[in-house]
């Protein structure tokens, strides 16, 4: 688990002026098209992710020894710490909750009864593959995206 971690936090430098948010999936399929079409989520962000400090290697091995389970996929969410900043700020300005800002397209009741969500694939970092080691870096990623400028709401 110790190497897995350090590989890990090894890429996460690359993102050090981001707010990080990790999310481990089953399928590669599945962290694929989180990929290319965004992360779908219910109610909150932090309900699905797990938010940690990329420069601290033994949050990264908690969350990885915790989230184990959840599949070998590590998405690794990447908000630069000025879009995150400004996303709360808009946030409390407005009375908006921070999800519907960061949501690529307009939220709708989920079959839960939930709001559901979709954060941008440009806020995408890549996925880590927990058995083999390797960052597959999503080439859609944009450290200046701002989702709500690509909606008419805003």
């Amino acid at each position: 688990m110790k190497q897995k971690a350090e590989a890990l936090h090894t890429i996460l430098q690359n993102y050090h002026d981001c707010v990080i948010f990790l999310h481990n999936t089953r399928e590669p399929s599945v962290a694929d098209k989180i990929i290319s079409e965004g992360f779908i989520f219910e109610n909150q962000l932090s309900h699905t992710t797990d938010r940690i400090n990329p420069s601290e290697l033994v949050e990264i091995a908690y969350f990885m020894f915790q989230r184990k389970e959840y599949g070998p996929y590590t998405i690794v969410i990447a908000i630069p710490r000025r879009t995150y900043s400004l996303y709360t700020r808009y946030s409390n300005q407005f009375d908006i909750p921070i999800e519907e800002l960061m949501s690529k397209v307009r939220p709708w009741m989920g079959e839960n009864d939930e709001m559901t969500y979709t954060l941008a694939p440009e806020h995408i970092a890549g996925h880590f593959n927990n058995n083999t080691l390797e960052f597959r870096v999503n080439r859609f990623f944009n450290p200046d995206y701002i989702s709500y400028r690509d909606r008419d709401e805003f």
